[in-house]
């Protein structure tokens, strides 16, 4: 789906199609509903290297939006520090390199062999995902690399212990028995996305949201590990139920009453150049990425601007839309948070414990309002 469809009243009550290679640029048509339920994943895309299908390009954040619902925490976004390096591919979804490797011995190295965690945190390359993420990024900043390595060839029964992690290097064309295995921090998981209630229900009536897509507020700003299974077990079902108890009759569409909707359409029309993602994604990992700075934000939300000028295509639209509110949200947020880190600003603040809430007017410009907890 490309945008929502609402009443007369602003309530959802289906969404427009769009299908690759069918059509017109404007899309295939439109699905009326009684309740519209997003699901459509997370946003990781926007970065260089992620652990995400190639389909989470936040899609939904930008459908919500562009429909003027409210979106909260984007600048939450965890990293996993050792994701397997794969040049070239800038849809790929990049396999873990479990930290189980690191724990049985594996040595982060740089290009030169030099281990470089030892002396950033007394437990070197069994710190915290985060510590871990860091040290690698900085790293990769003063090599000016794209990568690091995890040295395993000393693990004992590297291939029967390890089978998963390696069938993926072989397939990458790396024997990590004899290899030094090429890794780097990885988008992994959105804490932030469109605002619901505890019923999942968004901001505008009729649209609710799921999953990775949603921010509920249970994963504050760091999700525990596999909370977000639970999150979608519990939240689908509370969906359902309060779709049950309030589903209205169909109401027809009213089309073309936003000029943030017409504008979308307008510079989403024809083909996407791959180029123009290779240059988005690797803006946002440089600037957006694990380590941030009033600078670097500055750096890739010029670079987003010139993306959105010369813009073509659905799916690569969403991704200017959802990487310009995040990068806006993580420029406001002049902390240390979760896993939102500014080297500025490296202590969390108690004026800011709160969630910033972003809203995108018909005229196409993007507002906040500060909540309070």
């Amino acid at each position: 789906s490309s945008d929502l469809l609402k009443d007369a009243e602003g309530r959802a009550c289906g969404v427009t199609l769009h299908v690759l290679g069918e059509g017109s640029a404007e899309g295939v048509g439109a699905v009326t509903a009684r309740a519209v339920v997003l699901a459509t994943g997370g946003l990781g895309q926007i970065f260089a290297a992620t652990t995400n299908p190639v389909v989470s390009t936040g899609d939904g954040v930008a459908l919500a939006l562009r429909a003027g619902a409210a979106v909260t925490d984007l600048e939450f976004v965890q990293f996993h520090p050792t994701s397997l390096y794969l040049p070239g591919n800038r849809t790929a979804q990049q396999p873990l390199v479990s930290e189980a490797l690191r724990g049985e011995g594996a040595h982060l190295v740089d290009g030169d062999g030099k281990r470089f965690m030892v002396g950033r945190h007394e437990l070197a390359e069994l710190a915290p995902r985060d510590v871990v993420a860091k040290g690698i990024h900085r790293q990769m900043l003063a090599d000016g690399t794209d990568h690091v390595f995890l040295d395993a060839r000393h693990v004992e029964d590297l291939s029967a212990r390890f089978p998963t992690i390696t069938a993926y290097c072989l397939a990458a064309g790396v024997d990590p028995t004899v290899d030094l295995i090429p890794v780097a921090p990885a988008a992994h998981y959105a804490s932030g996305g469109v605002r619901t209630d505890l019923h999942g229900r968004t901001t505008i009536s009729g649209l609710y949201a799921c999953g990775e897509v949603a921010c509920t507020g249970v994963h504050g700003a760091n999700r525990l590990a596999s909370n977000s299974l639970l999150e979608g077990l519990v939240f689908s079902r509370r969906i359902a139920a309060d779709i049950v108890r309030h589903l209205p009759p169909q109401a027809d569409p009213v089309i073309g009453d936003g000029q943030a909707h017409q504008s979308a359409v307008n510079w989403r029309s024809g083909q996407e150049d791959p180029a123009a993602r290779g240059v988005l994604q690797r803006a946002m990992t440089l600037g957006a990425g694990v380590l941030r700075s009033e600078e670097t934000l500055h750096e890739t939300a010029e670079a987003l601007r010139k993306a959105t000028a010369s813009a073509q295509g659905w799916e690569f639209a969403n991704l200017v839309t959802v990487a310009s509110a995040l990068v806006d949200a993580a420029s406001a947020r002049r902390e240390t948070r979760g896993c939102h880190w500014r080297e500025d600003f490296p202590d969390a603040e108690d004026a800011w414990r709160g969630h910033l809430l972003a809203m995108l007017s018909e005229a196409g410009e993007m507002t906040h309002t500060w909540e309070a907890m």
